[in-house]
Protein backbone atom coordinates (compact mmCIF):
# COMPACT_ATOMS: atom_id res chain seq x y z
CA UNK A 1 0.00 0.00 0.00
CA UNK A 2 2.78 2.61 1.17
CA UNK A 3 4.79 1.87 -2.36
CA UNK A 4 1.76 2.53 -4.25
CA UNK A 5 0.95 5.31 -2.36
CA UNK A 6 4.70 6.64 -2.81
CA UNK A 7 4.29 5.80 -7.03
CA UNK A 8 1.57 8.22 -7.51
CA UNK A 9 2.95 10.41 -5.29
CA UNK A 10 5.96 10.21 -7.74
CA UNK A 11 4.05 10.18 -10.66
CA UNK A 12 1.72 13.37 -9.85
CA UNK A 13 4.50 15.37 -9.16
CA UNK A 14 5.99 14.57 -12.58
CA UNK A 15 3.26 15.37 -13.79
CA UNK A 16 2.75 18.76 -12.55
CA UNK A 17 6.11 19.03 -13.63
CA UNK A 18 5.37 18.49 -17.25
CA UNK A 19 2.32 20.60 -17.13
CA UNK A 20 4.23 24.09 -15.38
CA UNK A 21 6.71 22.92 -18.31
CA UNK A 22 3.91 22.98 -20.92
CA UNK A 23 2.40 26.38 -19.43
CA UNK A 24 5.36 28.11 -19.30
CA UNK A 25 6.54 26.95 -23.46
CA UNK A 26 2.99 28.24 -24.65
CA UNK A 27 2.33 31.07 -22.29
CA UNK A 28 6.19 32.87 -21.94
CA UNK A 29 7.76 31.84 -25.24
CA UNK A 30 8.49 34.58 -27.64
CA UNK A 31 8.28 33.29 -30.81
CA UNK A 32 8.03 36.83 -32.97
CA UNK A 33 10.29 37.63 -35.71
CA UNK A 34 12.23 41.18 -35.21
CA UNK A 35 14.14 43.57 -38.27
CA UNK A 36 15.48 46.25 -38.68
CA UNK A 37 15.57 48.12 -41.80
CA UNK A 38 16.88 51.53 -41.36
CA UNK A 39 15.55 54.38 -43.30
CA UNK A 40 16.71 58.32 -43.07
CA UNK A 41 14.34 59.49 -45.82
CA UNK A 42 12.55 61.54 -43.33
CA UNK A 43 12.07 64.33 -46.08
CA UNK A 44 9.24 62.04 -48.25
CA UNK A 45 7.16 62.17 -45.17
CA UNK A 46 7.16 65.94 -43.90
CA UNK A 47 3.83 67.18 -42.97
CA UNK A 48 2.35 70.19 -45.58
CA UNK A 49 3.47 73.48 -44.00
CA UNK A 50 -0.35 74.29 -44.16
CA UNK A 51 -3.34 72.06 -43.86
CA UNK A 52 -6.69 71.59 -42.09
CA UNK A 53 -6.22 69.03 -39.21
CA UNK A 54 -8.90 65.71 -40.24
CA UNK A 55 -11.75 65.18 -38.44
CA UNK A 56 -10.03 62.24 -36.61
CA UNK A 57 -7.07 64.17 -35.71
CA UNK A 58 -9.39 67.45 -34.19
CA UNK A 59 -11.29 64.63 -32.05
CA UNK A 60 -7.98 63.51 -30.33
CA UNK A 61 -7.01 67.37 -29.76
CA UNK A 62 -10.90 67.41 -28.18
CA UNK A 63 -10.13 64.59 -26.00
CA UNK A 64 -6.78 65.79 -24.84
CA UNK A 65 -7.72 68.92 -23.46
CA UNK A 66 -7.90 70.03 -19.97
CA UNK A 67 -7.27 67.46 -16.74
CA UNK A 68 -7.23 64.93 -19.63
CA UNK A 69 -4.14 66.03 -21.17
CA UNK A 70 -1.98 65.14 -18.11
CA UNK A 71 -3.01 61.44 -18.89
CA UNK A 72 -0.80 61.77 -21.88
CA UNK A 73 2.72 62.13 -19.79
CA UNK A 74 4.60 65.22 -19.35
CA UNK A 75 7.90 66.64 -20.41
CA UNK A 76 10.42 69.23 -19.21
CA UNK A 77 11.39 72.48 -21.87
CA UNK A 78 14.56 70.96 -22.21
CA UNK A 79 12.94 68.34 -24.19
CA UNK A 80 13.86 68.26 -27.99
CA UNK A 81 13.76 65.49 -31.28
CA UNK A 82 16.88 64.54 -30.48
CA UNK A 83 15.78 63.66 -27.21
CA UNK A 84 12.74 62.19 -27.27
CA UNK A 85 13.97 59.96 -30.70
CA UNK A 86 16.50 58.38 -28.53
CA UNK A 87 14.12 57.65 -25.57
CA UNK A 88 11.59 55.68 -28.71
CA UNK A 89 14.76 54.09 -29.51
CA UNK A 90 16.34 52.87 -26.40
CA UNK A 91 14.37 53.85 -23.17
CA UNK A 92 12.66 50.88 -21.51
CA UNK A 93 10.60 52.90 -18.68
CA UNK A 94 7.09 53.40 -19.47
CA UNK A 95 7.06 57.07 -18.18
CA UNK A 96 9.71 58.14 -20.38
CA UNK A 97 8.15 56.63 -23.43
CA UNK A 98 4.49 58.18 -22.47
CA UNK A 99 6.87 61.61 -21.79
CA UNK A 100 8.06 61.24 -25.72
CA UNK A 101 4.49 60.75 -27.30
CA UNK A 102 3.30 63.77 -25.30
CA UNK A 103 6.23 65.85 -26.74
CA UNK A 104 5.41 64.69 -30.00
CA UNK A 105 1.55 65.50 -29.63
CA UNK A 106 2.69 69.29 -29.15
CA UNK A 107 5.44 69.12 -31.91
CA UNK A 108 4.05 67.05 -34.49
CA UNK A 109 5.65 69.04 -37.72
CA UNK A 110 9.20 67.69 -36.29
CA UNK A 111 8.46 64.28 -35.09
CA UNK A 112 6.49 63.18 -37.66
CA UNK A 113 8.66 62.35 -40.41
CA UNK A 114 10.87 60.73 -38.23
CA UNK A 115 8.19 58.14 -36.56
CA UNK A 116 7.04 57.34 -39.82
CA UNK A 117 10.53 56.14 -41.02
CA UNK A 118 10.51 53.97 -37.76
CA UNK A 119 8.23 51.83 -38.83
CA UNK A 120 10.52 49.59 -40.19
CA UNK A 121 12.96 48.94 -37.06
CA UNK A 122 11.47 45.81 -34.90
CA UNK A 123 13.88 45.55 -32.64
CA UNK A 124 12.91 44.86 -29.29
CA UNK A 125 13.93 47.25 -27.02
CA UNK A 126 11.72 46.09 -23.95
CA UNK A 127 9.54 47.76 -20.82
CA UNK A 128 9.62 47.76 -17.59
CA UNK A 129 7.04 49.85 -14.83
CA UNK A 130 3.99 49.18 -16.57
CA UNK A 131 1.86 48.80 -13.14
CA UNK A 132 -1.48 47.50 -14.76
CA UNK A 133 -1.07 47.55 -18.60
CA UNK A 134 -2.33 45.39 -21.37
CA UNK A 135 -0.50 43.98 -24.46
CA UNK A 136 -2.14 40.93 -25.02
CA UNK A 137 0.86 40.18 -27.39
CA UNK A 138 3.26 40.32 -24.45
CA UNK A 139 0.92 38.91 -21.73
CA UNK A 140 0.90 35.77 -24.22
CA UNK A 141 4.80 35.75 -24.33
CA UNK A 142 5.29 36.07 -20.55
CA UNK A 143 6.94 40.10 -20.79
CA UNK A 144 3.92 41.17 -18.70
CA UNK A 145 1.84 39.86 -16.31
CA UNK A 146 -1.83 39.89 -16.30
CA UNK A 147 -4.10 41.01 -13.05
CA UNK A 148 -6.93 40.94 -14.39
CA UNK A 149 -7.57 45.04 -15.20
CA UNK A 150 -5.74 47.76 -16.61
CA UNK A 151 -5.24 49.66 -19.42
CA UNK A 152 -5.19 48.10 -22.62
CA UNK A 153 -3.22 49.09 -25.55
CA UNK A 154 -2.81 47.45 -29.20
CA UNK A 155 0.27 48.00 -30.26
CA UNK A 156 3.33 46.65 -29.24
CA UNK A 157 5.17 49.09 -27.22
CA UNK A 158 8.31 46.56 -26.83
CA UNK A 159 9.90 47.28 -29.52
CA UNK A 160 10.49 51.16 -32.08
CA UNK A 161 8.36 50.14 -34.89
CA UNK A 162 5.53 49.81 -32.12
CA UNK A 163 5.99 53.04 -30.29
CA UNK A 164 6.64 54.75 -33.46
CA UNK A 165 2.89 53.68 -34.72
CA UNK A 166 1.33 54.22 -31.19
CA UNK A 167 2.27 57.41 -31.33
CA UNK A 168 1.16 58.50 -34.78
CA UNK A 169 -1.92 57.03 -33.69
CA UNK A 170 -2.23 59.15 -30.42
CA UNK A 171 -1.17 62.27 -32.53
CA UNK A 172 -4.04 62.03 -35.45
CA UNK A 173 -6.69 59.39 -33.51
CA UNK A 174 -5.74 57.24 -36.47
CA UNK A 175 -5.96 53.29 -36.60
CA UNK A 176 -5.53 52.07 -40.10
CA UNK A 177 -1.89 50.77 -38.84
CA UNK A 178 -1.23 49.39 -36.06
CA UNK A 179 2.16 47.58 -34.89
CA UNK A 180 1.22 44.36 -33.45
CA UNK A 181 3.49 41.45 -32.26
CA UNK A 182 3.78 39.53 -35.08
CA UNK A 183 4.09 42.84 -37.95
CA UNK A 184 6.29 41.58 -40.36
CA UNK A 185 8.31 42.99 -43.35
CA UNK A 186 5.66 43.59 -45.13
CA UNK A 187 3.71 45.14 -43.32
CA UNK A 188 6.09 48.08 -42.25
CA UNK A 189 6.57 48.53 -46.02
CA UNK A 190 2.65 48.36 -46.66
CA UNK A 191 2.22 50.92 -43.55
CA UNK A 192 4.46 53.77 -44.27
CA UNK A 193 2.99 53.41 -47.82
CA UNK A 194 -0.45 54.57 -46.03
CA UNK A 195 1.34 56.88 -44.04
CA UNK A 196 2.54 58.72 -46.75
CA UNK A 197 -1.27 58.37 -48.64
CA UNK A 198 -2.50 59.87 -45.65
CA UNK A 199 0.49 62.72 -45.66
CA UNK A 200 -0.23 63.31 -49.41
CA UNK A 201 -4.15 63.87 -48.52
CA UNK A 202 -3.15 66.47 -46.24
CA UNK A 203 -2.64 68.85 -49.19
CA UNK A 204 -5.49 68.47 -50.79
Amino acid sequence: MKINILLFVVLLSNALAHAQNSINILVKRDTFQYFTILDNDTGRYKLPANFKKPANWQKADQSRKGFLRNWYGSYNDSFNLKQVLAIIDTAIDLSQIESAQSWCIDNYFQAFPYLITRLSNKQKIGLINTADLIIWDRIKTGDLEFYGHGGAINEDLFTIAGRASWVLNQITGENFATVHGNFTKKQAKEFKQLWGKYITNLSR
